[in-house]
């Protein structure tokens, strides 16, 4: 009996062991619909982890809360583990860690799924991190961490890093991208940063949990776009509000966006505020003042302010906002954040005082203005104030109890009286201010920015007594009272940034502009009366400025020239030579510039025909110039990127292209023949490889002696893009889907989804004539299976007449679109922001030049199409295109033949 009874404990154990083993092997539980996943976890496993590698690897996959960095992490896990000899998936590690007890279940945990050892107890925290280590070094494991907070949380994993067996994989996923930038002192880490969903994984997913499977209701479609835009692609918010909102009535979906755009949902913003909780105070308190009041703000500015504000410099602090993915860096070095992050700190604000308004420390005011701003009822406690109104009202502003205010942002608010301003104000920033003087009452001997666009605003006597000493940023453009510029190194001497664009009354600005030391950019552009500037310019920090459209400007190019030895941090440069005949030797000194445009230029000029002039100029442009001819740029100027020619009439050609360049504008140079159109797009042809013979199964091959040549591009695919505007109504031939219109339509398979898109667009002018300076706006759409996304925006002067717009698209550029077989494409163009009294604009073309997939429409001529193709490559001298076009004929041979001869 004791035999018998000892061979089934063995057994057992045996029994013990194998389900162990298979437990180990057990795939983590995931939702069942994951969209855009497959992308972002290939390239994790391809690009960072490299498991046939067999160096020791950490990757950290860090994000924005509620973008799918747990789910990411699983799916990984599921389809690699197999891969190792151990595998373990410790989650909510930072929730576990807060006591030792959580510290040694995690352990356990770890031992238990790696080694098998069911039993094990470590016993104590210092006991375990020794059992721990000792017994996994000697295995190639794959460990996941989940959701880390904080170093000390997963110190003890990764105490001997180096004792890892060769081939071992650490996944980290986590809220704070400073937390991994930690771990690389001792050990290499691959990065991963979780994008948010596009607008089309956005849209399956949210009608997926809103809708069923299959049950997609087209008339609720506008909503379903709202509520799209709302979620701005967080996993975790669209199935959130999805699931909410099944089965209910449209007018409920309407009542509840409008209830989430005031409030957020209570399980959505504690998901999304656990990072703010990681902050600081101070961190806390900053946050809140970029959600209110400074998004949109480049990042010198809000650090200049916060400096102030603190009495400390607070780019420490912004950059954990940063690392914690609750702010981000845009375009021009501005901050930004998501918009629900956004929500979230207003909500923050909210939740201080939900009643009563008088006590929160921000106030935002985007429908009507509280009784406090009008009746003097608000206190010390209120720390910034937006008052944004849908439209123009009347009203009278009463801020003198808030002697705590910083901020100050105006829009729409006609002020009938305004008797004071707080003297700690840091922004005061009020477009279109309706009152000809500050308060005389106010001393602004704490503000940095000064905002008064297209304001009534006069620099008069009051403005001279003041004295902004702190002052670093003046944006007083398109105010048309202001006559004279006084003397600043008085009245602001630090400032950096001066604007007076399109000031059209300005006469004069005193001389002492010229000698501000701390100034950065200045801008006069448009300032069409002004007749005097300072002498000298000895702005040695000065790196932008801006002297165009300055038609009664006589001296200034002159001045400008003379200071060059001055100006030598000089880097953009917009300026008329109108009255000036040869440009000096001088000019050369600029060895910083990156952008120039000159205006009114009678040839191109002799001092900046010579090699290594500008070494690094990227952006170069000519308007309203008689330039017949130019010199060869491309060796003159090898790092340019961008050139454009507006209205230089008697311009005839433009020699070879600079190798690097992404974007040519030609817009009324009416002297540039077609001969000289057909040579640029034959070099472009060249340079993208875009072939001459590509067809499209809807119709014939298309075929043009535009492209003398075709060659596969040597251009690396990085996300690259190419802009090119010229003159003319003809869309080439080559582009193999043409339609009359504003749109263009065509299938494509997963292997691609590059293009080239052109479209011809026709000016008119009407009875009220446009000024040279009034534009238009035109953008391009791209409908994915469906799905709108913008792909680029220009804006375009109203004086022009016919052109064509051409935009190429690569391959990467659309990195995290998932393509299935078949993909239905349209391409669009819209034109906006114009007064049409003023001009008839009309799209007449749209076409694209793309690999297809098209469903046929004629079998009998298509099938000639591409035998036609197969007797084209027989005398082509292009191997590499050859052999391009060779598979796209078989491969739609192939499908002929299967659907016609079954």
């Amino acid at each position: 009996m004791s035999c018998s009874y000892s061979q089934f404990e063995f057994i057992e154990e045996i029994f013990k062991e194998i389900s162990s083993a298979q437990l180990n092997h057990m795939k983590l539980s995931v939702a069942k619909c994951l969209v855009g996943i497959d992308t972002r976890v290939n390239d994790v496993i391809n690009r960072c982890l490299d498991i046939k590698s067999n160096d020791v690897r950490i990757v950290g996959i860090f994000g924005l809360p509620g973008v799918g960095k747990t789910t990411i992490a699983k799916v990984i896990f599921n389809k690699i583990h197999y891969c190792f000899d151990g595998s373990s998936f410790l989650d909510n590690v930072s929730e576990k860690s807060r006591t030792n007890d959580g510290v040694i279940q995690l352990q356990e945990t770890l031992c238990y799924e790696i080694l098998g050892y069911q039993n094990l107890k470590v016993g104590s925290l210092s006991k375990g991190i020794n059992v721990t280590i000792e017994r996994l070094h000697r295995k190639r494991i794959l460990m996941v961490l989940d959701n880390v907070e904080k170093l000390d949380e997963i110190e003890f994993f990764l105490e001997n890093y180096d004792r890892f067996t060769s081939g071992s994989r650490i996944i980290i996923t986590t809220r704070d991208k400073h937390l991994l930038d930690t771990l690389t002192k001792n050990i290499h880490v691959m990065y991963y940063e979780v994008k948010e969903l596009n607008k089309h994984e956005a849209h399956k997913l949210f009608c997926h949990e809103a809708f069923g499977r299959n049950n997609f209701k087209e008339d609720y479609s506008e909503l379903v776009n709202q509520f799209i835009n709302y979620a701005k692609g967080l996993p975790l918010v669209l199935k959130i509000i999805g699931a909410d909102l099944y089965g209910s009535k449209k007018h409920e979906w309407k009542s509840a966006l409008d209830k989430y755009k005031r409030i957020p949902k209570g399980n959505i913003q504690k998901t999304l505020k656990i990072s703010y909780d990681g902050l600081d105070q101070t961190q806390q308190g900053i946050f809140l003042d970029i959600a209110c009041f400074l998004k949109g703000f480049r990042k010198d500015q809000v650090v200049d302010i916060l400096r102030s504000i603190n009495n400390h410099n607070p780019y420490y602090d912004i950059k954990r906002l940063i690392d914690k993915c609750l702010i981000i860096v845009i375009e021009d070095n501005k901050l930004s954040m998501h918009d629900l992050i956004q929500q979230m700190g207003w909500e923050i604000v909210r939740q201080e005082s939900p009643e009563l308004i008088e006590k929160r420390s921000r106030l935002l005011c985007y429908e009507d203005a509280p009784e406090i701003l009008i009746e003097n009822t608000g206190s010390n406690e209120i720390r910034g104030i937006t008052v944004c109104l849908p439209k123009p009202k009347n009203m009278k502003l009463n801020l003198g109890k808030m002697r705590n205010l910083k901020y100050l942002k105006v829009h729409n608010v006609i002020c009938e009286g305004l008797e004071s301003l707080p003297n700690g104000l840091r922004l005061l920033d009020w477009n279109e201010f309706p009152l000809s003087s500050l308060p005389s009452a106010f001393e602004p001997k704490n503000l940095v920015v000064l905002n008064m666009r297209q304001s009534h605003i006069k620099l008069d006597e009051h403005f001279e007594r003041c004295r902004f000493g702190t002052l670093i940023y003046m944006d007083l453009s398109y105010c048309k009272n202001i006559t004279k510029v006084p003397d600043l190194s008085l009245i602001s001497p630090n400032i950096k940034e001066l604007d007076f664009e399109a000031c059209i009354n300005l006469v004069e600005v005193h001389q002492s502009v010229g000698l501000l030391e701390e100034l950065i950019s200045w801008d006069l552009s448009g300032c069409q009366n002004l007749r005097i500037i300072p002498r000298n310019l000895k702005l040695k920090s000065l790196k932008k400025i801006y002297f165009d459209d300055c038609e009664s400007l006589e001296q200034g190019t002159e001045a400008l020239f003379s200071s060059t030895g001055y100006l030598i941090a000089l880097q953009t440069l917009f300026v008329s030579l109108k009255n000036v005949k040869e440009v000096p030797s001088s000019i050369s000194n600029l060895k910083n510039l990156s952008f120039l445009c000159m205006d009114y230029c009678d040839n191109f000029p002799k001092a900046m025909d010579t090699p290594d002039c500008f070494p690094k100029l990227e952006v170069f442009g000519f308007r309203y110039s008689n330039i017949t001819t130019l010199p060869e740029i491309n060796i003159i100027f090898p790092k340019l990127k961008v050139l454009a020619f507006h209205h230089c009439w008697n311009l005839r050609e433009i020699p070879m292209l600079p190798p690097h360049l992404e974007g040519l504008y030609i817009e009324g140079c009416s002297s540039l023949d077609s001969q000289s159109r057909r040579r640029l797009l034959s070099q472009l042809g060249e340079t993208f490889g875009l072939p001459q013979n590509m067809v499209c199964s809807r119709g014939s091959l298309h075929q043009d002696s535009v492209l003398e040549k075709c060659s596969t591009s040597d251009l690396a695919d990085d996300g690259f893009q190419f802009d090119l505007f010229l003159l003319g109504s003809k869309i080439p031939k080559w582009f193999n889907h043409q339609s009359v219109g504003s749109s263009v339509s065509f299938s494509v398979s997963s292997e691609s989804l590059a293009f080239a898109f052109c479209v011809a667009l026709k000016i008119e002018p009407m009875d009220i004539v446009a000024n040279r300076f009034e534009t238009f706006l035109c953008s391009f759409y791209i409908f994915f299976n469906g799905y709108k996304e913008k792909l680029v925006s220009w804006e375009f002067f109203l004086d022009s007449s016919s052109f064509m717009s051409f935009h190429y698209r690569s391959n990467s550029s659309f990195d995290g679109i998932v393509l299935e077989d078949c993909n239905n494409v349209e391409l669009l163009c819209e034109v906006s922001d114009y007064d049409p009294k003023k001009a008839k604009i009309t799209i007449e073309r749209c076409g694209a030049h793309v690999a297809c997939i098209c469903p046929s429409r004629n079998p009998a001529v298509d099938k000639m199409a591409y035998i036609r193709i197969h007797e084209s490559l027989r005398v082509s001298s292009d191997e590499n295109l050859k052999m391009f076009l060779r598979g796209v004929a078989n491969q739609n041979l192939i499908k002929f033949s299967k659907t016609h001869n079954s």
